[in-house]
This record gives C-alpha cells, sequence and structure tokens, in this order.
C-alpha cells in the first residue's frame, strides 16, 4: 500500500512506525512543513494505560521512550492554600523534542521518507497516486478545512486563557493549584518532564485575565 501522511508531528510519525511495523512492503511518505527540531510547548504527559498500549504496539518506541522519562505517582492539589496529595496514580512525561527525536529515528530506520521544511502537495494530487491519504496536519488542519463537507468537523468555542510555560524548578510530583483571587479564579497545573526541567499551565477565564490586566 503508497500511504501519503501531511504533518510529521508525533501522530503522523508514530501512524508511520505503526503501519511500517505491520507490514515493511507499505511505502510511506510523510511531509512536514518545519524543520525536525521545531516544535511548541515543554513536556508531554502519558498515563500507564497509554504507555501498555504503546509498548504492545512497538516495543522499540516504547524503550526509547521510557529512557527519557521522569515518573510520578502522586498529584498534590491546593485549593487556597489547603493542600493533600493523592497517590497511586502512575504517570510518565518526557519533553516534546525528545518524543519527536524518538519517533524520527524510529520512521528512518524502517525505511519511511520524511520530507522536512516542505509543504505536502495539494491532497487532491496525493489520491491519484496514494491508496491513503492520512490528515496529521495538526488542530487549525487545512486538509480537514478543505473537505469540511465530508468530514463534518464541529467547533464549540470558549473564552478560556490558556499559556504554557516551562522552568527550571523540577517537580516531585503532579501539580494542581486553584485559587480565588480579587480577579476570579486563576488555576496551574504542573509536572515534571526530565531531570532538568517541568512544565506548567496557567488557565483562567478571559473575563479574568482582562480584570487582572494580563491584556495589557
Amino acid at each position: 500500500m503508497r500511504i501519503a501522511i501531511v504533518g510529521g508531528g508525533p501522530g503522523g510519525l508514530y501512524f508511520a512506525a505503526l503501519m511500517k511495523g505491520l507490514d515493511a512492503g507499505h511505502d510511506i511518505t510523510v511531509w512536514e512543513r518545519n524543520a525536525p527540531d521545531d516544535t511548541f510547548g515543554f513536556g508531554v504527559v502519558f498515563s500507564d494505560e497509554t504507555l501498555g498500549s504503546i509498548e504492545g504496539a512497538d516495543t522499540v518506541v516504547h524503550e526509547r521512550m521510557e529512557r527519557a522519562f521522569a515518573r510520578w505517582t502522586d498529584i498534590d492539589t491546593d485549593v487556597d492554600g489547603t493542600t493533600f496529595t493523592v497517590g497511586g496514580q502512575g504517570f510518565a512525561a518526557m519533553g516534546r523534542k525528545d518524543l519527536l527525536r524518538v519517533l524520527q529515528e524510529r520512521v528512518a530506520d524502517l525505511g519511511v521518507t520524511v520530507h522536512y521544511r516542505t509543504e505536502a502537495p495539494d491532497v487532491d494530487d496525493l489520491r491519484t497516486s496514494y491508496d491513503l491519504v492520512l490528515a496529521c496536519d495538526g488542530v487549525n488542519s487545512a486538509v480537514r478545512s478543505a473537505y469540511a463537507d465530508a468530514f463534518g468537523p464541529s467547533l464549540d468555542r470558549r473564552r478560556n486563557k490558556y499559556v504554557w510555560f516551562g522552568t527550571d524548578l523540577v517537580f516531585e510530583a503532579f501539580q494542581f493549584v486553584v485559587k480565588q483571587t480579587e480577579f476570579g479564579t486563576m488555576q496551574i497545573h504542573g509536572y515534571p518532564f526530565s531531570a532538568s526541567g517541568s512544565t506548567f499551565i496557567v488557565e483562567m477565564h478571559e473575563d479574568v485575565w482582562r480584570r487582572a490586566g494580563l491584556d495589557a
């Protein structure tokens, strides 16, 4: 089978690796408009259940991911200064760049062709020469938009503000903080993703964001 994949992020690369694992005869080509080391954000979290599925599907990918994991089983929650810990929640995290590198190396080993810094050909052109065309071009997918009548996507737009940060402070566990401020409710969740860094996400309603003056 000839397969064209539009988008070389984790989803597109992992699909390519799994298809090659099922049948080495598949001819798979990926187009990724960004450079191999371009990415956005910091850590990526996996539950133990998800990791079990990855291990069952591709042990090589799982083993390479495991070398980069930060692991924890506790969730520390703070609500307006009252703190408590819930244990027994198995999670692991790794840097997004590390995840991409693992998947890029895996597809290269398997013989998948990946064109970096390259826009994919028009989907209608791809359909003439490939048996399957897979759209993995992100949340604002141009392919999905072009074929919206067929795919029938729906969008429920909300007004939450969300910022993804990184820090060299290494958390010991997953952190969840909720605070009622003079402007309204603000919340943070954060987690370690390596031996040298953590990610934390700040969220609030747009009205709170504006009242706090953060729009300025």
